[in-house]
């Protein structure tokens, strides 16, 4: 077979090393023909738009771009059947990939453009056609997916030699760049900054360390924060559930009941002997029920702290009913409640919302004042379901009439007696008018002559009516919200941090509370870019003083709250929430809001410090230094085809910086 450069041209090549070796040539290696590949402008495009009730028209909410779809036709020569089964199973071996993990994207590129690499999967390999009857030729079109619906080009590297330097990236998209400094200096603080956005490494969480000056005077450091307890929350060892012989732990519309359980990677409320939760007994709380826990204390009680929880919350029913709230809460000294974070359920559907608050008791009515909201929302994701109505199963006992069997017989021998006493009526009036003379009546009593025996009456009695049960179907009609949020399937960390910061010589409490969602695969907090997830951070200034306490311990519960469906006769079986606590943090603090006042080397000089955007991680020779990143840091992304200014710390006459990216086009 001749391979001729327009042949080159109408080919693409696919999984390939990132070096260009190795592969596959649709022409080479496949032996297939390309016909004209047309390829798409965008991906595919879902709009978000909001009716609104009185309104000529509506509200458009934005555009969301998908995958993105290559279609590829294709046409097989061959000679005779063998040919053509070769070339079958050819093709079958090099497309369908069935070793490799799951979410493989492989690379292609289409000769015509051999600078631009797509990264995707093929979705289908239809079944070829032949093109006419008695020859093995046939056509067939693949069609290739690209997950990210960007084509890249070559990697770019652009030497940073100035913070004044101006880019205009490559590309027309945006790019995650991996930012290489080699610092002349050793450093304790190190980032860039690109518009209103920026990585910060440099937050001091040591557990103690010294620095040498230049003139060799040798500083001791201490931490701001030093962790306390890390509990996985994998075991029950390091709790105990709350009852009357143990503490008790005020819970703000909820009552302690039922049982709590560890499994391998989380604390949650157990199963009975049928396999069901044990929340407590069901129709004996009027709101929220299940297990309380308390954990065993931690080694130092301090006035300045910061805590972490991770909670697993999980709607499970499909009509979205069901009521569930998992919670911790924050202990003072004397076991009172101080403080509280989780995810509640509201009725019928409605929007379930995380929170962290402060106080002891949080009713909008009647403790307005007496508690401080941090965070209270639905997690900024929020999908409105239509309102339905659910019919929940009612089996009840009612009372019924029946009467006893003689009543056939009784209306018979009544229907007799009227007819006779009918016609006698008709006869006296008969002969009263013919003889003209008033006779004085007489009513007879019907009798029967039974026979063989005497004449027996046929005057009817009274049918016997009794009651009795009886056990009936009927249906209850509820309401349901088929309402989504952020919270209705949620595993991330709630975190709260108690600050001092003085002003005017005064001292005050300043407040950090944070909601970050995780990956529940990988165990790994989201990216901040990463679209429609959790990441929320607010700082407020207390200076009522009403708020600041010396954190002591800390408890948590798992509870549902009864519905229709528990509380019919018998009870109809539902899914309830699935709540899990999975870990625990808890650091003691110097109360400081600046945690890199003191400083600390991070980075010495000599050694490469990667920055890597894409994947949102940091490393100094190799070693991660994660832990140092500011959690505002958002990674930026350079904008491909504009000017744009970056300004990096150390500054690039003081160290080798290198830009590294991939421009991508649309």
């Amino acid at each position: 077979m001749v391979f001729s450069r327009t042949a080159m041209v109408d080919t693409f090549d696919y999984a390939f090393a990132e070096d260009g070796s190795d592969g596959f040539n649709s022409f080479k290696d496949l032996e297939i023909l390309v016909n004209h590949v047309s390829k798409p402008i965008a991906p595919n495009i879902t709009e978000s738009f909001q009716d609104v009730p009185g309104r000529y028209g509506g509200v458009f909410l934005g555009n969301s771009y998908g995958e993105k779809e290559i279609d590829i036709p294709i046409t097989i020569m061959a000679s005779s059947r063998d040919e053509y089964n070769r070339k079958m199973n050819n093709l079958s071996k090099a497309l369908i990939n069935t070793t490799d993990d799951a979410d493989t994207q492989y690379p292609l590129r289409f000769n015509d453009q051999p600078d631009v690499v797509y990264y995707g999967h093929f979705t289908a390999i239809p079944t070829p056609t032949f093109i006419n009857e008695g020859v093995q030729d046939c056509t067939t079109t693949l069609t290739f997916m690209l997950a990210d619906p960007r084509g890249f080009l070559p990697q770019r590297d652009l030497k940073i030699t100035s913070n004044e330097q101006v880019i205009i990236p490559a590309g027309n998209t945006p790019v995650q760049p991996v930012i290489h400094i080699i610092p002349k200096t050793d450093l304790y603080y190190f980032g860039y900054t690109l518009g209103d956005q920026y990585v910060a490494v440099g937050y001091h969480v040591d557990d103690g360390s010294t620095v040498t000056d230049a003139n060799g005077h040798i500083t001791s450091l201490e931490p701001h924060q030093e962790l306390q307890v890390h509990d996985p929350c994998n075991s029950m060892s390091t709790w105990f559930q709350a009852g009357q012989d143990t503490q008790e732990v005020k819970i703000y519309r909820g009552e302690n009941d039922g049982k709590a359980t560890a499994t391998a990677t989380a604390l949650m409320v157990a199963k009975d002997s049928k396999g069901h939760y044990n929340w407590g007994t069901v129709g004996k709380h009027k709101d929220f029920y299940g297990p309380v826990i308390i954990h065993q204390g931690i080694p130092k009680i301090s006035n300045y702290w910061k805590i972490s929880m991770r909670f697993h919350h999980v709607k499970r029913m499909k009509n979205m009913r069901a009521m569930g709230k998992v919670e911790g809460y924050l202990l003072d000294s004397n076991g009172n409640v101080c403080g509280r974070m989780g995810i509640t359920d509201y009725a019928t559907g409605r929007y379930p919302r995380g929170y962290i608050q402060l106080g002891s008791s949080f009713n909008a009515t009647k403790d307005k004042g007496n508690y401080l909201t941090l965070l209270y929302n639905e997690g900024g994701r929020k999908n409105n379901g239509p309102t339905e109505h659910v019919k929940v199963q009612l089996t009840k006992t009612v009372k019924v009439k029946t009467t006893s069997k003689s009543k056939a017989k009784a209306k018979s021998a009544r229907m007799y007696q009227a007819t006779i006493q009918r016609e006698a009526f008709k006869l006296a009036a008969k002969k009263k008018t013919t003889s003209k003379k008033k006779k004085k009546s007489t009513k007879k009593k019907v009798t029967k002559k039974k026979s063989g025996g005497k004449k027996k009456s046929t005057k009817a009695s009274k049918p016997t009516v009794k009651t009795k049960s009886k056990t009936i179907k009927t249906y209850v009609t509820e309401i349901s919200y088929m309402n989504k949020d952020a919270y209705s399937n949620f595993f991330g960390e709630f975190s709260l941090e108690r600050q001092k910061k003085t002003i005017g010589g005064k001292v005050y409490d300043n407040w950090v509370a944070e909601i970050n969602e995780y990956n529940p695969k990988t165990g790994v907090a989201y990216s901040i870019n990463t679209a429609n997830t959790v990441h929320i951070h607010t700082e407020k200034l207390d200076k009522s003083g009403k708020f600041g306490f010396a954190l002591a311990n800390v408890a948590a519960c798992f509870m549902k709250h009864d519905i229709k469906e528990d509380l019919v006769k018998p009870a109809v079986g539902y899914y309830s929430d699935f709540e899990t606590l999975t870990d625990l943090k808890i650091y003691t603090s110097d109360g400081s809001d600046d945690p890199d006042d003191i400083p600390h080397v991070i980075a010495h000089a000599g050694e490469e410090i990667i920055i890597d955007s894409a994947d949102n991680t940091v490393t100094v020779a190799g070693r991660n230094v994660d832990k140092y990143v500011s959690w505002l840091s958002t990674f930026p992304s350079i904008e491909g085809d504009v000017s744009q200014e970056m300004h990096f710390t150390p500054d690039p006459v003081n160290a080798d910086i290198t830009l590294e990216y991939k421009p991508a086009i649309k």
